[in-house]
């Protein structure tokens, strides 16, 4: 039987919400650059661990604002893993949401995932995009399978939706008149850029608490900050790596994988929100951001 306390948090979470930084510390930060990496070592990383949906031209990033919710932890500890995610988010030219915000990015701590997960996707449904809408991007129905059935320390679920290049739904607003307002044709805007981008829109993770014991807090906010933050490949193979990915094998926690998030790391999520956000193919943001972790591309 299912938990009575994961039913309340499946429906109702739990908000700590995040107080807005000092402005000084959401101005987007200089290039982070990787040295002594040969270009193929970075382009096998970015290769392996950044995931584009196969209903999507880009890799997705989020815009411009996140809001966090944690629910199933204590206050102290769940303030502590939403105030890392904005601090690791401010570089990026991200702001966190103020008091009342809509959660985008659900992070859920619970003595049984596997449960957990299974439960929460058969009682909501669309918070996982199941159905599919237009422009709204998921991994597909085998990553979905995955999530619910594979067992792992932290889970994660990404959805994304298409915009024009300039923000604008390519449903257009039928409540507005005017050319700006119509619909987006999905098009190559020419042969290195479209006119379509990739941004995310909500991601949902799951921690299970027995099977992070032992794994300190501040290591465990890093790795959820790493996937809040882009759509990573959660069977990517990253120990050839330095990276805070290695935390967790499957169910399995890693002693001696980096406590907190590395430059490397930090130079991917550099690279990735400074790349070309309309680019024609994954493939062309992978090789971009690859360069600008070893600074070969401004």
């Amino acid at each position: 039987m299912f938990d009575p306390k994961m039913r309340r948090l499946a429906t109702a979470l739990s908000f700590f919400l995040i107080a807005p930084l000092p402005a000084a510390l959401a101005q987007t930060a200089p290039d982070i650059v990787v040295t002594g990496v040969r270009p193929d070592q970075a382009q096998s990383f970015v290769q392996r661990v950044a995931l584009a949906s196969p209903m999507a031209y880009q890799l997705p990033r989020w815009d411009n604002e996140i809001c966090t919710s944690i629910a199933g932890m204590p206050a102290r500890q769940g303030q502590f893993l939403a105030d890392r995610i904005a601090q690791r988010a401010a570089p990026l030219g991200l702001r966190p949401g103020g008091p009342g915000c809509q959660a985008n990015v659900a992070v859920f701590v619970t003595a049984n995932s596997d449960t957990f997960a299974r439960e929460l996707f058969e009682r909501d449904r669309s918070r996982f995009a199941y159905r599919q809408a237009d422009n709204v991007s998921t991994m597909g129905q085998g990553a979905l399978d995955e999530f619910l059935d594979m067992p792992r320390a932290v889970r994660w679920w990404h959805i994304s939706e298409t915009f024009g290049q300039n923000g604008i739904s390519l449903a257009g607003d039928a409540s507005q008149g005017g050319m700006s307002n119509a619909p987006v044709a999905r098009v190559n805007g020419t042969r290195l850029t479209s006119n379509t981008r990739e941004d995310l829109t909500q991601v949902i993770i799951i921690i299970d608490a027995n099977r992070v014991q032992g794994v300190q807090l501040a290591a465990l906010a890093d790795y959820v900050s790493l996937v809040a933050l882009a759509q990573i490949n959660p069977q990517a193979s990253t120990a050839d790596y330095p990276t805070i990915m290695n935390l967790f094998n499957g169910t399995q926690v890693n002693s001696s994988a980096p406590s907190a998030m590395t430059q490397w790391d930090q130079a991917f999520l550099d690279a990735l929100y400074k790349s070309t956000r309309n680019a024609v193919t994954p493939t062309q943001q992978r090789s971009e951001i690859a360069r600008r972790m070893l600074g070969t591309n401004s």
